[in-house]
Parts: C-alpha cells; sequence; structure tokens
C-alpha cells in the first residue's frame, strides 16, 4: 500500500523515551550538568517570594524611619538572585548547544541508515519527499522534546515541590490548597492534551508528510510535467494536498489554543483563591503585609512554571508527534536483514546458481519467476530475452537480494546468497542498466562511487577504458563537474558510460547488463558497446537483451517466457530450432529482438 495510503501505527511512549535515551545517554555529563543547572535556576525562582515579603516587612517596619540601608537589602538579593538565575539558566543553554546539536545531526545519519536497510518494497511504497520531511521533523523534534524537559518539566517539578514546601511554613491551608491546585492543572492539561489534542496533531504530522511527498514527486517529475503540458494539473493535486494539510494544521491548532485558553482559566482560579485565603489570614491579624506578599507571589512562581508546562505540553506532543515515523523506523525490523556474515569476495569461483526458483511480488496472484532453473560459470556470458513481463528484470532483483524467493535457492560457489554478507554480495556484481542512477555530485565522486578510496588516476582509468575521459576533458570544471539531479545534465549514452566506468572501478566478479543499449543512437551505442567490452573481460556476465547485435557472440541466450525458461541456446542454435525465439526474432527488424521488461 502507497505510503499516502498508509496508516501509521505510532510507537509507545516506552519506545519514544528509549530512543532519545538512547541518543541523549552517550553524554551523561552534559545531560546532568544542564538539568543541575536548571534545578539551581528553579530553586531561586522559588526562594523569590520570600525576599518579596522581606521587602514589603521592610518597608512597612521602616515607614517612619525610611531606612535606605535596610530596604536597600531585599532589593540587592532580588537583583543578585535574577543574576544568578540567569548566569546558571545560560549555563544550561551553553551546554545544550554541544548536547542539541550532536544529536540533531546524529538521528539525521542513524535515520538515512534506517531507511537504507529497508527491503526494495518498502521503498517503492514510500514518497521520498515524505522521508526526507519525517527526518527533517524528527531531528528537530527531538531536542525540542529534549530542552521542554530540561527549561520547563523539570524546573517546574522543582519550583511545585519547593512552592509547597515553602507555603507550608506558612500556612498548611494554604499549602494544601497549592497541591489541589497543582493536581486538577496538570490532570486537566494531561487528560485533554493526550486525548483532544494529540490525536489531531498525529494527523497534522502525517499530512504534513504527505505534502513533503507530493512536492517531491512533482519537482523531481518537472520534466515529464514540462513535456506534457501538466503545469495546471500538478497544481491543482498540490493544491489538493495542500489544502488537506492545512485543514489539519488547523484543527490542530484550533484544538492547541482551545487548550491554553481553558489553562488560563484554571491558573486565574487558583489565583484568585490563594489571594483570598492570604486576604482572610490578612483581616484575622494572622498574616503581616509580607505574608499576603509572599502568598500572592509563591501562588504566580507556581502559576508561572504550570502555565510554561502547559504551554510547552502541546509542543511536547507534537514533537512525539514528528518523532514517531522515525522511532518507528528504528524499531523496525528489515524483510531481508543481512543476519549473515559470510564474506563472498574471496570465493574461489564465483560460480551462480539458480534452483527450482520460484517468486510472486506481494499483492500479487501471479509467479513472476516459477521454477527457474540456471547455471553460470566464471567468465561465461548468458544473455536472457523474452518479451516484457517474462521475468528478466525480476531475476536482477532476486540475485541482489532486494527480494526473496518464496521457493528454491541461489547459490554462490555452493553458498546460499541468504547466507552472505550483503553489503558484500552487492559488491561483487557490478550492474549498468538502461538508466543509470548518478547523484547530484561531480563526476569523479560518480565513477568513484563503487570505490569511494580511488585515486585520480584510477578514476581518469576508468573513465578512459568508458570510452567517456574525451569528453570530461572538455568540461570547464572537468571531473568536478556536478552532473545534476539523477544525472540530468549529461545525455542517456553519456550516463550510461559513467556507469560503466564505475562498473570498471568495482572490479566485480559477475556484470550485469540490464538492457545497456536499447535506448541509444548507433554512435553512442557504438561507443558504449566499446566501454562493455572493456567491462566485461574475463568476467561472467548475465544480460538482459534487447539487440541481436549484443548478444550474437554470447555463450548461451536463455529464452523466457511467464517466469519460466523456455528455450535455450546459442543465437544460431535458437534461429535453427524455429521456436520461440526464432518467432520472436522474425517479428522484428534485424537487430531490434523484443522490447526489456
Amino acid at each position: 500500500m502507497p505510503h499516502h495510503q498508509r496508516k501509521r501505527q505510532p510507537p509507545r511512549a516506552s519506545e519514544v523515551y528509549t530512543f532519545l535515551k538512547d541518543h541523549f545517554g552517550k553524554t551523561p555529563g552534559l545531560v546532568f550538568g544542564a538539568f543541575f543547572c536548571m534545578s539551581l535556576a528553579a530553586v531561586v525562582n522559588v526562594m523569590t517570594p520570600l525576599v518579596w515579603a522581606w521587602f514589603v516587612n521592610t518597608a512597612a517596619a521602616e515607614l517612619h524611619t525610611r531606612s535606605l540601608e535596610k530596604i536597600l537589602w531585599p532589593i540587592l538579593t532580588l537583583v543578585s538572585l535574577s543574576i544568578f538565575a540567569h548566569i546558571v539558566t545560560r549555563t544550561a543553554h551553553f551546554i545544550n548547544c554541544y548536547t542539541d546539536t550532536r544529536v540533531h545531526a546524529e538521528i539525521a545519519a542513524d535515520s538515512v541508515r534506517y531507511v537504507h536497510s529497508f527491503e526494495t518494497e518498502w521503498h517503492t511504497n514510500t514518497f521520498a519527499g515524505s522521508i526526507v520531511t519525517a527526518i527533517k521533523r524528527g531531528r528537530s523534534a527531538a531536542h525540542r522534546i529534549f530542552d521542554t524537559l530540561c527549561y520547563e518539566f523539570w524546573p517546574a517539578f522543582i519550583a511545585v515541590i519547593g512552592s509547597i514546601f515553602l507555603a507550608w511554613q506558612k500556612s498548611p491551608v494554604i499549602a494544601g490548597a497549592l497541591i489541589i491546585y497543582a493536581i486538577i492543572f496538570t490532570a486537566f492539561s494531561v487528560f485533554i492534551s493526550l486525548k483532544y489534542v494529540a490525536p489531531k496533531n498525529r494527523v497534522y504530522a502525517d499530512e504534513d508528510s504527505r505534502l513533503g511527498g507530493t512536492i517531491a514527486d512533482s519537482v523531481t517529475g518537472y520534466a515529464a510535467v514540462k513535456a506534457s503540458g501538466a503545469e495546471t494539473h500538478e497544481y491543482v493535486r498540490i493544491q489538493t494536498a495542500a489544502n488537506r494539510f492545512a485543514t489539519a494544521a488547523r484543527t490542530a491548532w484550533i484544538r492547541a489554543n482551545m487548550l491554553a485558553l481553558s489553562q488560563n482559566v484554571v491558573i486565574n482560579i487558583g489565583r484568585f483563591a490563594a489571594g483570598v485565603i492570604a486576604a482572610y489570614y490578612w483581616s484575622e491579624g494572622k498574616f503581616s503585609a509580607g505574608d499576603v506578599m509572599f502568598v500572592l507571589m509563591n501562588q504566580r512562581v507556581m502559576a508561572d512554571y504550570l502555565d510554561g508546562i502547559g504551554n510547552r505540553l502541546r509542543e511536547i506532543i507534537e514533537s512525539v508527534n514528528d518523532l514517531e515515523e522515525v522511532v518507528t523506523w528504528k524499531n523496525r525490523k528489515p524483510l531481508i536483514a543481512n543476519l549473515a556474515k559470510t564474506d563472498v569476495s574471496g570465493f574461489p569461483n564465483f560460480s551462480l546458481k539458480f534452483e527450482d526458483v520460484t517468486f510472486r511480488y506481494s499483492g500479487q496472484t501471479k509467479n513472476a519467476i516459477e521454477d527457474f532453473n540456471l547455471e553460470i560459470q566464471p567468465g561465461e556470458k548468458v544473455a536472457l530475452v523474452g518479451k516484457t513481463g517474462s521475468g528478466k528484470s525480476t531475476l536482477f532483483k532476486l540475485l541482489h537480494r532486494y527480494y526473496t524467493p518464496q521457493q528454491g535457492t541461489i547459490s554462490i560457489d555452493g553458498i546460499n546468497i541468504e547466507d552472505a554478507d550483503l553489503p558484500d554480495l552487492r559488491r561483487q556484481m557490478a550492474l549498468v542498466s538502461q538508466e543509470p542512477v548518478l547523484f547530484h555530485r561531480s563526476l569523479a565522486e560518480n565513477i568513484a562511487y563503487s570505490h569511494h578510496d580511488a585515486t585520480p588516476e584510477q578514476i581518469k582509468k576508468a573513465a578512459a577504458m568508458a570510452q567517456i575521459a574525451d569528453l570530461i576533458e572538455t568540461l570547464p570544471h572537468g571531473y568536478e563537474t556536478l552532473v545534476g539531479e539523477l544525472g540530468i545534465k549529461l545525455s542517456g549514452g553519456e550516463r550510461q558510460r559513467i556507469a560503466i566506468a564505475r562498473a570498471l572501478l568495482a572490479d566485480a566478479r559477475i556484470v550485469l547488463l540490464d538492457e545497456a543499449t536499447s535506448s541509444l543512437d548507433n554512435e553512442t551505442e557504438h561507443l558504449v558497446q566499446k566501454a562493455l567490452e572493456e567491462l566485461t573481460k574475463g568476467r561472467a556476465v548475465l544480460a538482459i537483451a534487447h539487440r541481436i547485435s549484443t548478444i550474437q557472440g554470447y555463450d548461451r541466450i536463455i529464452v523466457m517466457d511467464q517466469g519460466r525458461i523456455v528455450e535455450t541456446g546459442t543465437h544460431q542454435e535458437l534461429l535453427e530450432k524455429h521456436g520461440y525465439y526464432a518467432r520472436l526474432y522474425q517479428r522484428h527488424d534485424a537487430d531490434i529482438l523484443t522490447e526489456g521488461e
């Protein structure tokens, strides 16, 4: 089911906590330092009402003497406490400059690692734009959650405990009222946030991912949009997705504002109750003016911290929602996991064997490959031909372990490829496809992608063997020329020769050719053929063939139909059989055999 149709199951709260602990727990000293500093700041703020009470009582006692010296001491204390609270708070921020940025970068890198570990089917059902949006939101959400806990929730806990303790010294009744107020406010905020706000925030986060995926899909396919004159169609499509996002966002924001409004009502009810009780004790002669000031300021400090929790509770729920998809990726087990660690690079022969392989794509009722048997010896060149849908490209995907067959085995030197180390297995196979994948990086980086530490001399040698060096050297920036997204700045033949140069540097044991010359003009095909000759020297080759000229000299041609082998032989042997291959050959011109899968 495509990403835009799939309903995401959120991870449990414990899984989100574990994810954050694993990342922030790598620097426990810094985390403790930040929380300790914010604890000091909270203690200072809790002590401030006592100083205000001191100030008011001093002012009241000095109405006749008007002693400047005595009234300056509480003022100096208030300023000193304020400066100290600011210093420790800034210190916590300085500490978190290191913690947050490290985690921010780490989550971004880890998220890409999770995504790359998933099987091909997951990628085909997920928008690339949605992945990028989810990573961007997730890495920011992690540090927002940590900052909220550090700067809001933890200090609020300290402040509430401290405020209640100091209030108890003045009056157990007022302390009890503050306890009831804190419980009611916290329970109300948590309940409304989880039951009323959070569900809509999750919808909002999902629509944000979908909108990002829709935009990325449209922008990436801009050439098709222009060629089809479909700008208006794309605008309407994106506007529809944007309107869904706007509706979800509006609902989430309205509910968040309703929560904030309700919390403010509760805060002011608590403030009024504290003031009434303090005024009553003053009227009974039990409280001085300073005591009244203390109660009002004490309630104000606690209310400010609780209000901070209330305001930030919405943000932390949003952040948890933003982080959920990345947490889900971390906890998700790839369907095709690299559990085995058998190193196949040192295998002596590297003979490839398909035995009774049957495979069916998920959601399909018909087998793509059925009872397939084939063995390829080192240095042997084998071609796969057949009409579209006969299963040729599927064999390549099975060989790369993008999918796992339901029946049968694929082995190298008698070792099942499911027991081989996945990256090592794939490095032994050089693929040149009809549409090579290039990155928006330099020509040198693209050529060296299969051999990242290749020297400039090795890169140039591979380019020369791939018949592309002369062209590269005419470019103003040479090998440092950027090729554009998906290699858009290069022609089809140029992209294929870059892919061949990359395969040459890989020095793989098996070369896989997926209709590498099917859509080229004669002159470009000639250059690519020369490059392919260099690439395939002394190596086993398995090629999906389109042109007769590319396979006439192959050791064997495997003719496929509906996932099965129907004929095997050389080009001449197959023509003499007057069977399926001969009919395909006669149905087309002298060179084009069949369309690629």
